[in-house]
């Protein structure tokens, strides 16, 4: 707590009057400086943007700012306890996939019911392996067509002597002890799914006292194979997945990419099939690298996104895509319009709008701004490019409408029928083609629900009524990466807030009151998404181990506070903050960063 100085030692001090006026003249001062300013500018003349090039500085004028609202009002609310009661969990994707291998006329070992790792299965957990499929190696002048798994040991011991296990139900079709001669043995199987299709998984590098199955032999998943050898390198199992090469060991290494030759990614594939099996799953395609990230929807079944280089529009019903005539090169920030008529791009300094017809550029602007950008828009089709805590305006025929610095960086902002509302930690500015006014004396994340407008910030849930904001709820002060919010039906909130003490799923009502407060600690550590579609909330957890990431996705009833396991992804070449989520009309899409997107209708009930 703040104590004066004269304070400080319990003792009273005597102060001689020229020093009074002194420490006055330099508290003064020091709190002009501390306070921070807020400029608006509007142009005194608004020039039409030049088509196709750069458009002239504009003159710009200050505009004084509008009078601030009423401090927030402070309502006295319960404290939550430091740790809440556990929500229940409920189903499990897996388990329900899970079949005893029956023979068939083309699968005489039983068809693949779902897949697991070859080291530590089902997940491979603590095991490297998994990110190194097609790499070009120099010393051999090829790239690898398989992955080394646990090259440089596992637990911290060498991979000598580890148990190597079938990915899955199948024919060995090869198992030979000294198969690769000098880099020891060879197991080859054979995995026929229920559609029909079908792959080879290899294991290489395998001890040769060690193996316990024989050519001609049925495996099931997880079925130990043989160990970990003793290659010329350090031992490691090299593992792949193949469609050729059933009875022999074949290379290890390939003079070109082996994908084009018969080669599947191996981790990624058994990824694919996992999600593929399970219920709700419409389509994956896999987009590893580089990042994907949504712009917004162009039609009901058309996503507009952008990938590192190019733009490119999705069927969200059939999972086809295709880029469009645009180039993105050196594009940071991508938004359409409020009316869907202009996609705006743009760069370090430049802004431009392309018309969503027919693809054609309809002008361009200099920014004024230097940095990475980001795109808002304005009601009317207008858009504010936001760098840093400067921002500039621009209306949909390109003209120069305000520029605009914030004392402090944006942290969130939400649309609604008449401005866009952009929030900083300390204040929510309302910003239209007139210019911005600062609306509320009082920041954190804004999410609109309804007709019902919510902060979180570090004291807790504040819910807006009369443009004055009372706390709803105290909290402890959060971990930003691991927090969300969503908008209930009716106006409420739904929060996933993590605290040292604890990671909560918080449901508020319209007026503020509680509903439910559910700890999610037992899922362990990781980046919550809450998202609703057709009124049921949503909970997707992320988990990440290494290079690894795990997806589940579950539903959340909203009367008993349970959670319904309905989903498992992953991909073991994570980019965990490339991953996102939305809802549609009808379908979620889950995209796992470093690994595929994926279309999702939820089934509830049959877990």
């Amino acid at each position: 707590m703040f104590r004066p100085f004269w304070q400080s030692t319990g003792k009273i001090h005597l102060v001689k009057p020229y020093l009074v006026v002194l420490s006055v003249l330099f508290f003064l001062a020091g709190c002009r400086i501390q306070s921070g300013e807020t400029i608006v500018e509007t142009p005194t003349a608004v020039p039409a943007a030049t088509t196709l090039s750069p458009t002239a500085t504009t003159t710009l004028t200050a505009t004084p700012t509008a009078t601030p609202t009423p401090t927030p009002t402070l309502t006295p609310t319960p404290t939550p306890t430091a740790t809440a009661v556990p929500l229940t969990l409920t189903g499990d994707p897996r388990a329900a996939l899970l079949q005893e291998p029956v023979p068939s006329g083309n699968a005489p070992c039983g068809v693949v019911d779902t897949l697991d790792f070859p080291l530590q299965p089902p997940e491979g957990e603590g095991v490297r392996g998994g990110q190194d499929f097609g790499v070009f190696r120099d010393r051999y002048g090829k790239f690898h067509a398989g992955e080394d798994w646990g090259f440089r040991g596992i637990n911290g011991r060498s991979a000598f002597g580890t148990p190597v296990y079938a990915i899955g139900h199948g024919f060995v079709t090869y198992a030979e002890p000294e198969g690769w001669n000098r880099d020891k043995g060879v197991i080859i199987v054979r995995h026929t799914f229920a559609d029909g299709h079908s792959f080879l998984s290899f294991y290489g590098h395998l001890d040769p006292p060690s193996f316990l199955i024989q050519a001609g032999d049925c495996v099931q998943r997880g079925q130990q194979l043989a160990n970990i050898g003793k290659p010329r390198t350090s031992p490691h199992l090299h593992f792949e997945i193949r469609a050729h090469l059933a009875f022999a060991p074949g290379p290890g290494y390939w003079a070109e990419d082996p994908t084009t030759v018969g080669w599947l990614p191996p981790s990624a594939t058994i990824w694919q099939e996992r999600m593929a099996a399970q219920p709700g799953v419409a389509w994956q395609r896999p987009f590893t690298n580089p990042a994907l990230h949504p712009i917004g929807q162009l039609a009901p079944d058309t996503l507009l996104l952008h990938e590192e280089g190019q733009l490119l529009t999705l069927n969200v019903t059939s999972g086809d895509w295709q880029p469009l005539p645009l180039a993105a090169d050196g594009v940071s920030a991508a938004q359409l319009s409020s009316n869907g008529r202009l996609l705006y791009t743009a760069t370090s300094n430049t802004l431009t709008a392309t018309s969503t017809a027919d693809w054609l550029p309809q002008w361009e602007a200099d920014t004024g701004q230097r940095g990475t950008p980001q795109l808002l828009p304005l009601p009317g089709g207008g858009v504010v490019v936001v760098t840093a805590t400067q921002l500039a305006a621009f209306a949909e025929a390109g003209q120069a409408l305000w520029r605009m610095k914030l004392d402090k960086r944006p942290l969130s902002h939400t649309q609604t029928s008449t401005s866009t509302l952009l929030s900083t930690t300390d204040a929510v500015w309302q910003l239209t083609t007139a210019a911005p006014q600062r609306w509320l004396d009082q920041g954190g994340e804004l999410i609109q629900s309804g007709d019902q407008l919510w902060l979180y910030d570090e004291d807790g849930v504040w819910r807006v009524v009369e443009e004055t904001a009372v706390l709803a709820l105290p909290l402890p002060r959060h971990q930003a990466s691991q927090t969300a919010l969503t908008p209930l039906p009716n106006g409420g909130l739904l929060l996933a807030h993590a605290d040292a003490a604890d990671r909560r799923l918080i449901w508020f009502n319209h007026d503020g009151t509680r509903r439910w407060d559910r700890s999610f600690a037992a899922l362990g550590r990781g980046t919550p998404f809450l998202l609703t579609l057709a009124d049921q909330p949503y909970l997707l957890y992320q988990t990440t181990n290494g290079s690894s990431a795990t997806l589940n996705l579950y539903a959340i009833n909203p009367d008993d506070a349970t959670l319904t396991h309905l989903f498992s992804g992953g991909t073991r070449t994570s980019l965990p903050h490339d991953s996102w989520a939305m809802a549609l009309s009808e379908q979620l899409l889950l995209h796992i960063g470093g690994g595929s997107l994926v279309a999702f209708f939820p089934v509830i009930g049959n877990q």
